[in-house]
């Protein structure tokens, strides 16, 4: 049959305009048969269509299985072509659906499939009014894949598609990809293709924004926290890959993955589960095969899932086991709201063409995103929060077909998603944040957008409960750097009306090890002495054990230690929240978490788009992201920066509350006890650890450890890890037993980045001249926070900084990155200040 010089027909329903084109152009190719049956029927008169046609030429889209499919004749021995389409289509409103390739166990189940997938179509299409009619084409094949030959195949596609004269478009699906769309656009003279050519929006991060624009709906509907819930993502193809991406992005503590490909489900943040149906989750997210949810997988299912969305059409192999779900209180948004963004973004495609090819991919994305959430969230108030109620109130969000399709408010959307700003900042940590106080003190205008979901995100450098603050440095710039920011931490506490900073005292001890990224202690007794700060010296580690009954392990050792009283601990996320907060109040800043920079231009002002589809217009930028900084300027099109990223780890340990209270804030310098050993190590007393729960005669120190794990730095987050080195956790145990010897276990374990420049001065300029920047850290900038606020205001504005900026100059060599100065254009010398 696959040499067969006919276009077959299996069903009717196929709009009159599309049979009249059919018939009109190749009259000898049509027969009508029923559906899933492949026997041929006798020919039909060549002067007037098949009489089974005429009974569904009215509009009949929800009749049950309203579908036409014809079988078009394919050169290749094994491979057959089915095209269904399901209701009224023709060129005005055309069948849309994508091209599958499958081996199917018949060549019924493969138009079963066809028909199927075609009313799915439908749904998708009417329940946004996309302007098109449901369609799908299905090859159905009995060779090995790489067997099948694709140009050839296309070029049978095209061949039928001409015949329809327009009635159907289609686009890549299961097993086609964008070579394939290329030979069938070829074959077409670039007609009937929708397969997002000769444009940077992808079809597969499309369908994932309306995966997790359903899911955010039903969070936001049913008040659920996205790091309360465990996900499962079941098929971590292109689409799953990049819903378990971006979940764990947006903040999601547990992703789990699955895949009959092992390797598939091996992503960054995720962990792997053999079992989907086996394993208990709060969210299921099918983005797999069809029909995957039978009645016995509904019914089994571990207690406590509550929600299901995801990209997979025809999730549920029966009305009975989509019913058992909804017996059991799970919230499911149907696939024509949760996968349909890939003809959402058909939709801009045929509407307005040369729209679609020179938009920012992440407007589009954030645009199918807000629609799926808005329609995921009205169903669950129209279900009147019932999860028994939901397939009911399905239908309720469907507009008439009568109006201007959907792709024609996309660039109405985009005004509406457009804010104009002074500055824009970008980075929700301290350096951020502080930014936006300080221009919120000089009545500027800022945009701070943050690609975390909060600000200071668990996954940044800012988060946490404490960060030292300090005088005792090696290097006295550092020390009058503190006193003047601690002037301007008073303000920060005076206006928030929140107390950030602790008073606890910091005692530096150990060998002498020379000069570290921390200092010393020798350097820092020479700066306290020449300053004339107060502190305390310690000329043996006898005299640290008597003083600190809690470091018994410094006994009989060759230390000598400092000890600054005025010393004490940052509340980090919360000073972060204070700072943000106080510009959000005096109305001068405007604060977006979730919103991280996709694209950044700054030619003319700066123009810059957001993943969540936002466009901001500002006079100038300010970049504070650290370890995403070169991905930012790069974005620019500015030269980057020679920064490092270090996997820091800390954790906390469990002692009893009556030990505690003589365990002092300290940093200990010790030679390396082995190759993986920095030998800096610090701990923070009881008082600092407010996110840990207590229990009953039980607190938490944290301690950690300020070099890098064995890996040694990475030039950027892609190569991060977070589960950090079990050698160096097994290093801090035995600083622990040593040195705390009334400590007890550890309880949880974590891996911050450090974002690292080689002299360890931070990098604080302009590198264009409406472009500032913060970054380098190097472990230590937390503490002068709002001071940097005032130095970043400076460079953007037309005031001075308070302090000198030479040593900060992204000009130095420890910083100019050579490898990648000449790959952008410099436009701007850097480094004008005193």
């Amino acid at each position: 049959m696959a040499h067969a010089s006919w276009l077959r027909c299996c069903t009717v329903g196929f709009g009159a305009v599309a049979l009249s084109a059919l018939l009109s152009s190749s009259p000898q190719y049509l027969h009508a048969e029923a559906l899933s049956t492949i026997t041929v029927s006798t020919p039909p008169s060549l002067t007037a269509p098949p009489p089974a046609a005429h009974a569904f030429f009215g509009d009949a889209v929800h009749a049950v299985r309203d579908a036409r499919v014809y079988q078009a004749p394919v050169r290749q021995d094994g491979v057959r072509l089915y095209i269904a389409t399901d209701g009224e289509s023709s060129p005005d409103r055309p069948g849309n659906g994508g091209l599958r390739l499958l081996d199917y166990e018949s060549e019924g189940a493969a138009v079963d499939d066809a028909v199927r997938l075609a009313e799915g179509m439908t749904r998708k299409h009417d329940m946004f009014r996309t302007g098109f009619a449901g369609a799908k084409l299905v090859a159905d094949t009995d060779l090995p894949l790489g067997e099948v030959k694709r140009k050839c195949l296309m070029e049978d596609v095209a061949a039928a598609l001409e015949v329809l004269s327009g009635s159907v478009y289609t686009g890549c699906d299961l097993n086609t990809c964008d070579t394939d769309m290329d030979y069938l656009t070829a074959a077409t003279g670039e007609k009937y293709v929708l397969a997002g050519r000769d444009s940077a929006v992808d079809t597969n991060v499309a369908t994932a924004a309306s995966v997790i624009g359903s899911i955010l709906g039903l969070m936001e509907s049913n008040a659920a926290e996205i790091s309360d819930l465990t996900f499962t993502v079941q098929g971590c193809g292109k689409v799953g890959s990049t819903v378990a991406k971006e979940l764990v992005r947006m903040g999601a503590q547990k992703v789990q993955t699955c895949d009959v490909r092992k390797g598939a489900a091996e992503i960054a943040g995720c962990v792997p589960v053999d079992d989907w149906a086996g394993t208990p989750c709060d969210f299921l997210v099918p983005c797999a095969n069809s029909l995957a949810i039978t009645e016995e997988v509904a019914s089994n299912f571990p207690a406590g899932l509550r929600f299901c969305a995801g990209a997979t059409n025809s999730p549920f192999a029966s009305q009975q086991a989509k019913d058992v779900f909804a017996g059991r209180g799970v919230f499911h948004v149907p696939e024509s709201v949760s996968s349909a963004g890939a003809i959402l973004a058909d939709s801009v495609e045929w509407y307005d063409v040369d729209l679609y090819r020179t938009v920012q991919p992440a407007l589009m994305y954030g645009w199918i995103r807000s629609l799926s959430r808005n329609k995921a969230r009205t169903m669950v108030e129209r279900a009147a929060h019932d999860a028994k109620n939901m397939a009911a109130v399905a239908r309720d969000v469907v507009p008439p077909r009568q109006g201007d399709p959907i792709g024609k408010s996309f660039p109405a959307w985009i005004e509406e998603h457009t804010r104009k700003t002074e500055t824009l900042i970008v980075g929700g940590g301290m350096a951020g944040t502080s930014t936006a106080f300080a221009l919120g003190e000089r009545n500027v205008r800022s945009i701070l957008v943050e690609k975390g979901n909060t600000l200071a995100p668990p996954t940044a450098s800012s988060n946490g409960d404490s960060r030292m603050y300090r005088k005792m440095y090696s290097d006295e710039f550092f020390s009058k750097m503190q006193v003047t920011a601690l002037e301007r931490w008073k303000d920060v506490e005076k206006k928030s009306g929140q107390q950030l900073l602790q008073k606890n005292g910091l005692l530096f001890y150990g060998e002498d090890t020379g000069e570290t990224v921390e200092g010393s202690v020798a350097g820092a007794r020479r700066t306290m002495e020449t300053l004339g700060l107060d502190h305390t010296f310690h000329a043996t580690g006898d005299e640290i054990a008597a003083a600190y009954p809690a470091l018994q392990g410094c006994k009989d050792k060759p230390y000598s230690g400092v000890y600054e009283e005025d010393a004490g601990h940052i509340r980090a996320s919360a000073a972060c929240a204070a700072l943000a907060g106080i510009a959000q109040q005096g109305g001068n800043c405007e604060v977006r978490t979730g919103a991280g920079i996709v694209a950044l231009d700054v030619s003319d002002g700066v123009t810059a788009t957001t993943e969540d589809g936002l466009t901001i217009r500002a006079d100038n930028a300010v970049i504070c992201a650290g370890p995403w900084t070169n991905e930012v300027l790069g974005m620019a099109g500015l030269p980057t920066l020679k920064l490092e990223v270090w996997e820091i780890q800390w954790a906390h340990y469990r002692v009893k509350t009556s030990a505690a209270a003589s365990i002092p804030q300290a940093f200990h310098f010790r030679k390396g006890q082995c190759e993986e050993d920095g030998g800096l190590y610090y701990v923070f007393p009881a008082s600092t650890t407010e996110s840990v729960d207590d229990t009953d005669g039980y607190t938490h120190v944290k301690v950690g450890v300020d070099f890098p794990t064995r890996r040694g730095d990475v030039k950027n987050m892609d190569a991060f890890e977070f589960g950090g080195s079990d050698t160096v956790l097994a290093l801090m145990d035995g600083w622990v037993a040593e040195h705390l010897p009334d400590v007890g276990e550890r309880v949880d374990a974590y891996t911050s980045p450090y974002t690292m420049t080689a002299d360890s001065y931070f990098i604080m300029d302009k590198v264009h001249d409406n472009v500032a920047v913060f970054s380098g850290g190097s472990g230590r900038a937390f503490k002068f926070g709002p001071l940097i606020g005032d130095c970043l205001a400076a460079l953007v504005g037309d005031g001075e900084a308070p302090i000198d900026l030479t040593r900060f100059l992204a000009s130095r060599e420890a910083v100019v990155d050579a490898t990648r100065a000449q790959e952008a254009q410099p436009r701007v010398a850097a480094g004008s200040l005193k």
